[in-house]
């Protein structure tokens, strides 16, 4: 008896070893077939990209011998590239009025700090508009205190793009004229009126983590404000910061250059870049952010507020708070200072666009040939500029501009990286760096519309489709 149960015994441990066991999970994911935009420059057809706890293992041909563990993706016949950087946004700004009281003052409907009290309390509502319109990355170049702190909360959050900030922002304009834009005690715009003031700043700033001093307008005449703008200049490169410029005039520019800055983050449009300018650039390693749709922005939200606000969003990724403030548009109106004038402000503003926009296209084509790096970027946030699909807009008006369509993706991608001082960790494809990228159904290098295309998104490893709001 004994022995016909150890026999039995002896069958079912034999048995139990020939049966397969729980399948492991995948210790990779590979994505394979689709044409690859590395960001460098460099393209690859039938590609293979091997990744492994979020960060790309390896990437080569159709002949990358993929891991046995894998989770393979089939992707023949599309498109991808790098995930998008938009090396310019705000998240203080709204996209409408409510955001810049000094465009048009419907504070008696929303009231400033209502709206900087929802706008810190839910960021989070921009990222996953930012992410599934393809941006996996941002730089937010002005605003309160609170923005500084995205770019640890975002960092590990695979539901945000990756964040760099500067905090707020250092003017020649009087402290009086700027709190308009501030919520007392907090404010994001302060008047540089003294060298003291300046370093201490630098040096605050830079302890609570701010990646850029941003100088908001050069008044070149004030002579207390320029000294203490060189002693900002020389606190930033004590303290191994970044100088950012807002400068939209040639002579401005060319003197934030002098002083340093690494990032310019407008065109230059009031007259034609010049020998000077390109190599004060080049020796900075100077990224150009030429913001082409932020001030036609203006006035597609002027224009909305008497018609509809024009909004390109087949896969509905613009957050609920912002479609229906813009939806609402219409009720603003009762706003405008001079109604009986609006007819003719609104040619007006619209001519304007057109002679800036003139000057922009023919500027960024020169900062273009001189071999500068220029980066994707919207000033989003802005009125008329919304956070994440203006993308697409700033993209194809760089190409209208003559950019290339194949060169527009380094542009998008590897230049806005290049900005945020985060090159080492995104911004192209390559082994060792994060799996951010995004998938395209139309080639991106034969017309920038096809980033209008996007299908899936990745960011840290995880793909997702586009068309489909994230699981919270």
């Amino acid at each position: 008896m004994k022995r016909l149960i150890f026999s039995g015994i002896l069958a079912i441990t034999l048995l139990a070893g020939c049966t397969p066991g729980p399948k492991a999970e995948p210790t990779h994911t590979v994505l394979r077939g689709a044409t690859l935009f590395d960001g460098n420059g460099g393209t690859i057809a039938n590609s293979t990209v091997i990744i492994r706890d979020g960060r790309i293992e390896a990437l080569g041909g159709a002949d990358l011998e993929v891991p046995e563990n894998a989770e393979v993706i089939d992707l023949a016949g599309k498109y991808i590239t790098p995930g998008l950087v938009d090396a310019h946004v705000h998240f203080s700004q709204t996209g409408f009025f409510d955001g810049r009281p000094d465009a048009l003052d419907i504070r008696d409907s929303l009231p400033f700090d209502s709206v900087q009290a929802r706008q810190r309390r839910n960021p989070d509502r921009y990222f996953e508009t930012y992410l599934r319109s393809g941006v996996t990355a941002v730089y937010d170049v002005g605003g309160f205190d609170w923005t500084l702190d995205l770019q640890k909360s975002a960092e590990d959050d695979l539901d945000a793009p990756h964040v760099a900030a500067s905090g707020p922002l250092l003017t020649p304009f009087p402290q009086d004229r700027l709190d308009g834009f501030n919520v007392l005690p907090a404010r994001q715009m302060l008047a540089l009126d003294s060298e003291e003031f300046g370093r201490e700043y630098v040096q605050r700033n830079t302890a609570l983590g701010s990646t850029g001093i941003k100088i908001w307008s050069l008044n070149l005449k004030d002579t207390v404000f320029m000294k203490s703008l060189n002693a900002v200049a020389a606190e930033v490169r004590e303290q191994g910061n970044q100088l950012i410029v807002h400068a939209t005039s040639l002579d401005q520019a060319k003197e934030g250059l002098r002083l340093g800055a690494k990032v310019l983050v407008h065109s230059v449009d009031d007259q034609p870049v010049d020998e000077e300018f390109l190599q004060l650039a080049r020796a900075n390693g100077a990224v150009y952010c030429p913001t082409l749709v932020v001030v036609p922005g203006y006035t597609i939200a002027y224009r909305s507020i008497q018609g509809d606000f024009p909004m390109n969003d087949p896969n509905q990724v613009v957050d609920a708070d912002t479609r229906n403030l813009v939806e609402a548009s219409e009720s603003f109106f009762k706003y405008v200072p001079e109604p009986e004038n609006y007819p003719a402000m609104l040619k007006a503003s619209e001519q304007a666009d057109e002679t800036l926009k003139a000057a922009m296209y023919a500027n960024l084509m020169k900062v273009y040939e001189a071999g500068i790096p220029i980066a994707l970027s919207t000033d989003a946030g802005n009125p008329g500029t919304l956070h994440g699909i203006s993308v697409y807009d700033e993209l194809e008006a760089m190409q209208r501009a003559g950019i290339p369509a194949k060169d527009l993706i380094g542009m998008a991608t590897r230049s806005g990286a290049l900005a945020m001082r985060r090159l080492d960790d995104f911004g192209t494809l390559e082994p060792g760096k994060m799996a951010d990228l995004i998938v395209l159904d139309k080639d991106p290098s034969a017309d920038a519309a096809h980033f209008r295309s996007i299908t899936h998104v990745m960011r840290g490893g995880l793909l997702r489709p586009v068309d489909v709001a994230f699981e919270k």
